[in-house]
């Protein structure tokens, strides 16, 4: 029988907190966003500052989710000076090529983010499984598989570097084709991407019919499937190519819009409780509040209570209470539990996150 946690337990506990950090939360934690090579014609100054600011601008890209960040006023006089936020810098050739390899500094771009007021897309990020179909002029209908594409889908994966969103694809094995026919593909059947996905385990499913209406024209259909939502968008082209880069761009873009940080959520700061049942012994405590103190949307996590196997801590947060819900639920250990806030005879009810309605949480 499972021990029960107790105050006193935790007390005894303590010193182990630095080696239990062990964060089980489901989506990737994006390690290379600062990181960034870019191709340069010689070791000249002029040349690397060139590339300095064309390598800034793929980083704001990426932890702003804002594919348009370049347009905005605020970010020409910041890539002027890029290399005041450069951490490091090295060259290495390939071939004929020399490539300038840039780490910028993340502390550094996170203050400059928040000074400006831009959205900023935390790097802990849904991991998004592809599947896509294909309807070719001559070759009919099929499903797109990593090894009869490999130019593709290579293309794919350098897209998903570039926006910081982690991809994977299926297998296409007998396993997927059972659980995942073409039939099923084609009409982008949400109960097929249900079971087809339990291997896989993804945070998101994005689903893409694309085809060829003529020599040079293509159309496709994608299908975001995340959070228990669904969002449908189209995409047209001049190739496969564009119009799959094109979806990657899309799902992309949603994602950062449900999870980025924006500057009208910051500003008034507010201590939201949570409340997680099922905290059964030291290592699940531990993994439990190391999560939420390590969240970006958070600058701090307080234990206020922990009763039998219920915790209470106060999470202090700028972020809207939706968005910080979004975000926990990328945690497969965090179940959302029944809302249990009580409503009294006038109609009252507490409002949510506060102390009378905490958000509620079981943890698996």
């Amino acid at each position: 029988m499972p021990s029960i946690i107790t105050p006193r337990v935790l007390l005894c506990f303590a010193f182990m907190l630095a080696v239990l950090l062990a964060l089980p939360a489901s989506a990737r934690v994006m390690p290379d966003l600062y990181d960034v090579s870019e191709a340069v014609a010689s070791r000249g100054a002029s040349d690397r500052a060139s590339a300095t600011a064309r390598a800034l601008e793929r980083v704001f890209i990426r932890v702003t989710g804002d594919l348009e960040i370049a347009n905005n006023p605020k970010i020409g006089p910041v890539l002027k000076q890029s290399q005041k936020l450069v951490q490091s810098y090295r060259y290495e050739s390939d071939g004929n090529q020399l490539y300038l390899n840039l780490a910028f500094d993340p502390q550094a771009v996170g203050d400059l983010v928040h000074k400006l007021q831009l959205p900023l897309w935390p790097n802990n990020r849904p991991g998004t499984l592809v599947w896509m179909a294909v309807d070719t002029l001559q070759g009919g209908r099929d499903a797109l598989r990593q090894e009869d594409y490999p130019e593709l889908f290579g293309l794919l994966d350098g897209l998903a570097m570039e926006r910081g969103l982690p991809l994977d694809f299926p297998v296409m094995d007998l396993n997927d084709q059972r659980n995942m026919p073409l039939g099923s593909l084609w009409a982008q059947d949400e109960g097929a991407a249900e079971r087809a996905g339990v291997r896989y385990r993804p945070d998101a499913t994005l689903m893409g019919r694309l085809l060829q209406t003529s020599g040079q024209r293509w159309q496709a259909n994608w299908l975001l499937i995340h959070g228990g939502r669904s969002y449908a968008f189209d995409a047209s082209g001049s190739s496969m190519e564009e119009v799959a880069l094109r979806g990657v761009n899309g799902a992309a873009n949603l994602l950062a819009e449900r999870y980025a940080v924006r500057s009208s959520d910051t500003g008034v700061t507010s201590a939201v409780l949570v409340e997680i049942s099922g905290i059964r012994s030291f290592a699940q405590y531990s993994a439990a509040t190391s999560y939420l103190q390590g969240l970006a949307q958070v600058s701090s996590a307080d234990v206020l209570a922990v009763n039998g196997d219920r915790l209470t801590l106060a999470l202090t947060t700028s972020t809207q209470l939706q968005t910080l819900q979004n975000v926990l639920s990328l945690n497969r250990n965090l179940q959302s539990a029944r809302d249990d806030g009580l409503v009294d005879l006038s109609g009252y009810r507490a409002p949510l996150g506060s102390a009378q309605n905490p958000l509620r949480y079981s943890w698996q």
